[in-house]
């Protein structure tokens, strides 16, 4: 009876252990992961239609504008971002344009830059 009673205790700190470590996970939890990504649609455009060759873009962070986040080249992109401030620079023939966006989460942006 005595040995039944040590077992018992020994599972039951184990349980109590391991609850308190799961909620300590949540505490510690950032609440910007929690956030889903947003979705941006980048469109080059030449005479109002689609480029339809390949421009460099860079897709940078307003907050570190030296490291872009995405760099394509195609006419055309679809990218999954984490919400925040962005801007998205095309080159195209030696001509950039650029222009910056918010990107909130669960939602869909798109950035249409005339490359004339």
């Amino acid at each position: 009876m005595r040995g039944e009673k040590k077992g018992m205790y020994v599972r039951a700190l184990l349980v109590s252990t391991v609850l308190a470590w799961q909620s300590f996970t949540v505490v510690v939890a950032d609440p910007a992961v929690l956030d889903e990504d947003g979705i941006v649609k980048l469109v080059a455009t030449l005479q109002n239609n689609p480029a339809f060759t390949n421009v460099l873009w860079k897709v940078y962070r307003m907050d570190d504008m030296r490291h872009p986040v995405q760099t394509i080249a195609r006419h055309t992109a679809t990218l999954n971002l984490r919400p925040g401030a962005y801007k998205a620079v095309a080159v195209l023939n030696n001509k950039e344009r650029s222009r910056a966006f918010q990107l909130k989460s669960k939602t869909n942006t798109e950035v249409v830059l005339s490359m004339d």
